[in-house]
């Protein structure tokens, strides 16, 4: 499915490259007669930013990698890219990028506007982001790993843009009336979401808001009972299993668990148990440690007293690429509390859905407020994810052509 989508997002980008309309042309005709002075003609039209260095994503091997969304809307607008390999599977990396080559030849394309490094040190990545040759750099990661380079970015001689999509908590709100409606399809729904591929995307709903009422009991009884029914599936590596063990280890000290699964290596290898925890609203805005992303399949259900308690527990949150609100028709005057706040904390905003799942499109945007991207401006999958490798530049009293 991954490799399917990787193809189809190249061809539309191939095909949005050969129309150039990303060039975006603006026209203004010179006016010598202009009183009191005479108007020049002016034409400010995008350009490609320069070469931009691609730290791909250890989650998508294709699709946010070697010739994922970044490399080819980068390459789309006539930006030289060169892409540093993910270790965990650096050999699909080389076995892409030697397509890319073959590819380059066929089409008689600049031998070196792709290029591959490979490395598990630090210090190569370091390298590429600070060479004085780099335009722009293009990072899918954790929080930890964005935060080291945005800060090495900046202390470059000549900073440049630097676009990150980093954690994110993706928090859903289920209002009374929501989970009333069908508890046991609702919590069936949740639990796909979290475990969907393990709970390995970036999209996965990390928190769960309700209000406590008379159908909490029946909804944390159905999670408990889903947990049962979910199947267990490998985490990508061990680097991702040892993670996902430590920062739900300590997760769990710190409040209930509703349910999880045990399976060891012996069954599975890099086993990805699934494990839901509960807390008190009150608690949960008390510890912001509670609040980072489990990269697996783990969530938190987070119960407010009251309406207030849930609109504090919107108000506090940080950036995320996703906001979900479950609602009925009498739910609306909360929900219209919950939209502008929850609207300002995210960059893709659902009604009655659960968000993992982005499907590449002219619409589509995948980007949020810090810490879920560096500039919430932008997107990084889509057709629109071409801006970040773009600038205006303005040529005035040029000779017009015909």
């Amino acid at each position: 499915m991954e490799l399917i989508r990787t193809v189809s997002e190249i061809e539309r980008f191939a095909d949005f490259a050969r129309k150039e309309e990303w060039r975006n042309r603006q026209f203004e005709s010179a006016d010598p007669l202009r009183q009191p002075l005479p108007k020049p003609n002016m034409v400010t039209q995008r350009i490609p930013i320069g070469p931009v260095v691609v730290i791909g994503a250890c989650n998508f091997p294709f699709a946010i990698s070697v010739v994922g969304t970044d490399t080819i809307s980068a390459l789309a607008v006539g930006c030289p890219v060169i892409v540093k390999s993910h270790p965990e599977h650096a050999q699909t990396c080389q076995s892409i990028a030697d397509l890319v080559k073959e590819a380059i030849e066929e089409n008689n394309s600049p031998e070196y506007c792709f290029q591959l490094v490979h490395g598990q040190d630090h210090l190569v990545t370091r390298s590429l982001v600070q060479d004085p040759n780099a335009s722009c750099i293009a990072f899918t990661g954790s929080l930890v790993g964005g935060q080291a380079l945005s800060k090495l970015v900046a202390e470059r001689p000549s900073p440049i843009p630097f676009h990150a999509e980093m954690g994110s908590l993706n928090a859903v709100f289920a209002l009374p009336r929501a989970i009333g409606a069908d508890v046991r399809k609702l919590a069936r729904n949740y639990l796909n979401a979290v475990n969907l591929f393990a709970g390995q995307m970036c999209t996965k709903p990390g928190a769960f808001i309700l209000m406590e009422d008379s159908s909490t009991p029946a909804f944390l009884d159905e999670i408990s009972e889903e947990i049962r029914r979910q199947r267990v599936l490998p985490l990508l590596n061990h680097s991702v299993y040892l993670n996902y063990l430590e920062t739900t280890d300590a997760l769990a000290k710190k409040m209930e668990v509703i349910g999880s699964t045990v399976i060891d290596e012996r069954e599975i290898k890099n086993p990805g148990n699934i494990r839901i925890f509960t807390m008190p609203a009150k608690e949960f805005m008390e510890s912001p440690e509670t609040r980072t992303e489990a990269f697996g399949p783990s969530s938190i259900v987070v119960r407010a007293r009251n309406e207030s308690e849930m609109l504090e527990v919107a108000s506090s949150l940080e950036g995320s690429l996703t906001c979900s609100l479950f609602a009925e028709n009498e739910d609306r005057s909360l929900a219209e509390n919950l939209i502008p706040i929850l609207e300002s904390k995210c960059g893709r905003f659902l009604w009655n859905g659960f968000p993992p799942g982005v499907v590449p499109g002219p619409a589509t945007h995948h980007g949020g407020p810090w810490p879920a991207t560096t500039d919430s401006r932008f997107t990084s999958i889509g057709l629109e994810a071409y801006q970040r490798f773009v600038r205006p530049v303005c040529r005035q009293g040029f000779p017009e052509r015909p």
